[in-house]
């Protein structure tokens, strides 16, 4: 998963906590059960982050259906709906783009997870 991936999601899920449209036990439920959720409260958008961005660009690493930008546009719409109070700067700042070892270009292809380093790259 990418930073900006996590970045942008943590801020949408802020906003719907803020608006009260989480449920409450939401610690188990994937981002797509979370955007359902939300969905079902009236709130669509969360699910087009979800489909058309988030799943796409964190565990496909294809381009989905929206761009960076306009997931970026999304996010910030809905944190326009709120009062800025309600939003902590630390977590509206995107974070710097860490580059992965190069030696560590094997992740899971499904999920994205890193992979247990092998023997040799512990030194063994």
């Amino acid at each position: 998963m990418t930073a900006m991936a996590e970045a942008l999601w943590l801020r949408a899920l802020h906003v719907a906590d803020a608006r009260g449209l989480l449920p409450a036990n939401r610690s188990p439920l994937t981002p797509g059960e979370l955007a359902a959720a939300v969905a079902r409260r009236g709130e669509d958008r969360l699910a087009r982050l979800v489909d058309g961005w988030y799943y796409p660009a964190s565990y496909g690493r294809v381009r989905g259906v929206l761009s960076d930008e306009e997931a970026g546009r999304l996010v910030a719409a809905l944190e326009a709906e709120i009062a800025p109070a309600e939003i902590a700067p630390a977590e509206i700042a995107l974070p710097a783009v860490e580059n992965p070892p190069a030696h560590r270009e094997r992740d899971c292809e499904l999920c994205g997870f890193p992979l247990t380093p092998s023997p040799w790259e512990h030194g063994a």
